[in-house]
């Protein structure tokens, strides 16, 4: 009897432990709440102004001080070039200019930033400083070169050069067709990913050749040219038309709704006009802003409307911002904040059997991340490193949604087994060995999760052994696999096999994920067992 006992022990101990074995973790020492903490990620937030003030020869550069910002406004001031401002002739952009302009880019992008781009022909308030169309048309296509060269570093591009301070306002030159003549220029000259503002949708509604009264009504697609069209605002809540930004503010805020949520818009809050309620508050910006989908604001001026924001109490729906204050609310909400909600990874695996990720992410923020960036998954293990790229495209997680991801991964070739971490990193090239971490994405989550060497979000972790021989132990088909997700990702391709990067490791001992809930639930029913059975020998003796 004694011996049958001990056998039905070792059968349950078996059977507990490949419940293990074969467990997808839930990660539960993740901490899946949001931070309150603010910082810095790429093509959002409030920006730093920068002006430059352009002449024939002799130009300077960005300061380094300056270069050095998250998200910087590049105002540039090319009114040297225009007879109504050099007194003299229209003339070209000179090589000396056009060189600075890139040198000043290409600082930025050594700094790990990105700018917002506005050219004008003053930033004093003269009216009627630009030079003839032919001759500004021909300054657009002498800069797009520049531009297009350094895209990744150009957030956005607002269209600027008609008017004071390139707000696309009282010039007589800035006609309806005049603009159109101009967009069509940078649109022609320019990458299609590249997203080009106007500063009211009139401008937008003439271009497209729709009535703006219907302009709600007008709905872009990625493989259309308005795609690439959005609007800057440089009157942000002053008034009941964001000082004539909006004719029907309804009506054009139901298209920013659609059209904003794949081009950055955002600009300057203003002191109040309104006539009625104010609406530069943080109650009724913390509402709108999710429709508008708001990404970037000066960080500087309206300074009396940031001050009252430092200085008011947040009061809406969201109680984890219950008691901050509205500026820390709306710092942290411009443009995109990933919030990982769930992360289930298997916990042991063979070399040569596929990884499975399940992921769940909320993005928070009022907008979408516009400008798409590459995704990857890092496998990290002492100084060993590969990086397995993904088709996630992160733009299609949207403001105020949860998006389930599936990962099912092939493992790199020769992968060595043992304890592996595994990272999700989202960045501008995703060459972990060579990019310097350009513009990669942190997620919003408490807890150690972010990895600043790596660029990257830690979502688990993995225990890889020695493949077993297939010829004698066929792996079971994962052909049913295939979940009805929002993004299903597959391996695209296996880079840096075997880096020699070496890392610092900063996610924290208490931030691993331990068995799942079945692994568990399984090993206490097992040992419930073996007692019964103890119990039961010890009885007959």
């Amino acid at each position: 009897m004694k011996k049958i006992v001990i056998i039905i022990n070792i059968i349950i101990l078996i059977s507990v432990c490949i419940n293990i074995n074969n467990s997808k973790a839930a990660n539960k020492e993740i901490d899946y709440t949001e931070t309150l903490e603010t910082f810095n990620n790429p093509e959002r937030g409030f920006y730093t102004p920068v002006y430059i003030k352009y002449n024939e020869t002799n130009n300077k550069l960005i300061s380094e001080s300056d270069a050095k910002k998250n998200l910087i406004h590049l105002r540039l001031d090319i009114g040297a070039f225009s007879k109504a401002v050099n007194g003299k002739n229209d003339i070209e952009l000179t090589q000396n200019m056009l060189e600075s302009f890139e040198q000043t880019l290409k600082l930025i992008k050594s700094n790990g930033g990105t700018a917002i781009i506005r050219f004008a022909y003053t930033f004093e308030g003269e009216k009627n400083k630009e030079p003839s169309m032919e001759m500004l048309l021909t300054h657009i296509r002498q800069l797009c070169p520049i531009i297009t060269r350094n895209q990744e570093v150009i957030s956005y591009i607002e269209l600027g050069f008609f008017g004071p301070w390139g707000e696309m306002h009282s010039s007589d030159v800035c006609t309806q067709e005049n603009v159109k003549k101009a967009l069509d220029t940078m649109l022609e000259n320019t990458p299609k990913n590249i997203k080009i503002g106007v500063r009211q949708p009139q401008y937008y509604a003439y271009w497209a050749g729709i009535e703006r009264s219907k302009i709600n009504e007008n709905i872009t697609t990625p493989e259309m040219t308005s795609y690439r069209i959005g609007l800057y605002n440089d009157g942000y809540l002053g008034s009941e038309s964001d000082l004539g930004t909006f004719k029907n503010r309804e009506v054009e805020i139901q298209w920013l709704e659609k059209q904003a949520l794949h081009t950055l818009y955002g600009g300057e809050v203003v002191a109040n006009y309104a006539q009625g309620t104010p609406l530069n508050t943080v109650k009724y910006m913390s509402e709108e802003a999710f429709r508008t989908h708001t990404s970037y604001l000066n960080g500087i001026y309206n300074d009396k409307v940031i001050d009252s924001w430092k200085s008011e109490k947040y009061d809406g729906t969201d109680e984890l911002y219950k008691g901050q204050t509205g500026y820390t609310y709306i710092a942290n909400h411009l443009g995109y904040r990933f919030v990982l909600r769930k992360s289930s990874i298997s916990e042991t695996i063979k070399q040569n059997e596929k990884l499975s990720i399940e992921l769940n992410i909320e993005n928070v923020g009022f907008g979408n991340l516009v400008n798409n960036k590459i995704a990857t998954l890092i496998l990290s293990k002492d100084d060993k490193i590969y990086e397995i790229k993904t088709n996630l495209d992160a733009t299609k997680l949207n403001s105020k949604e949860i998006t389930k991801i599936k990962f099912d991964i092939e493992l790199p070739d020769g992968i060595e087994t043992g304890n592996w971490n595994v990272y999700l990193r989202i960045s501008q090239y995703g060459n972990i060995k060579n990019d310097n971490n350009y513009l990669c994405i942190r997620f919003a989550n408490n807890g150690d999760i972010w990895n600043k060497t790596l660029g990257a979000n830690y979502i688990g972790k993995i225990n890889i052994q020695e493949k077993e021989n297939i010829a004698n132990n066929e792996t079971e088909s994962d052909g049913n696999n295939n979940l009805n997700n929002d993004i299903l990702n597959e391996v695209t391709n296996n880079i840096n096999d075997n880096t020699q990067n070496k890392v610092d490791n900063t996610i924290s001992k208490n931030s691993y994920p331990k068995t799942g809930k079945n692994s568990i639930l399984m090993t206490g029913i097992g040992l419930i067992l073996i007692i019964i059975s103890w119990m039961i020998l010890y009885k007959k003796k």
